[in-house]
């Protein structure tokens, strides 16, 4: 089994890192709000019962860190599919299954695939949806910046989608945390009432 290209598998999901500026104020009964788009907490729950599923573990398991991965790919994923979706960008189950089968070769089997996928907290049925993910983002940077190399063209769908987001004023849900636009992730809920204002 080749494994040099292992490490590229695993890390598909981090390819798209977006910059998400947003408020702790969602829709009660929503996990996210993006403009006129929810993200339900049914949604993110059975997202997050598919991974432990998987994993062999109970529904019912607390798993604060995969819920908190899981919301973030999920509002992501929203905001390049929007994106996608204004620049004319369509991927096709052709290209998914393309890529699928590159990485069946580069792991040596499928099952490899969705072990690595598993312990990046991706479920098997899930593995499709990053990778349109990840094909409609390198689909964006190549429309924004044709001659620019990868970095500058990631760099260039993080601030679309930054901007996209800013528009959308996208909100998490304060029981799920914040959006911390210094990690680019979904941060810890703010403690306004446990540290006194700066004088």
């Amino acid at each position: 089994m080749n494994t040099s290209h292992l490490p590229k598998l695993a890390a598909v999901v981090a390819f798209v890192t977006l910059a998400i500026a947003g408020c702790t104020s969602a829709t009660p009964g929503a996990a996210a709000v993006l403009g006129d788009t929810r993200i339900s907490e049914t949604a993110l729950t059975a997202q997050v019962q598919a991974v432990l599923s998987a994993q062999g573990k109970g529904l019912d398991t607390a798993d604060a860190a995969l819920t908190t991965q899981t919301l973030d790919r999920m509002v992501k994923s929203e905001l390049v599919d929007m994106l996608a979706t204004q620049a004319g960008i369509e991927i096709t189950q052709g290209e998914i299954d393309a890529q699928m089968t590159e990485y069946d070769t580069q792991a040596g089997s499928r099952a490899e695939v969705e072990k690595i996928f598993l312990e990046q907290g991706i479920a098997p049925s899930q593995i499709s949806g990053i990778i349109a993910l990840n094909l409609q983002a390198n689909a964006i940077g190549l429309q924004l910046a044709p001659n620019a190399d990868t970095e500058a063209q990631g760099r260039a769908v993080v601030k679309a989608i930054s901007v996209l987001s800013e528009l959308l004023e996208t909100e998490v849900s304060p029981r799920y945390g914040t959006w911390d636009a210094a990690t680019l992730q979904v941060g810890p809920a703010p403690d306004d009432l446990s540290s006194p204002p700066a004088e």
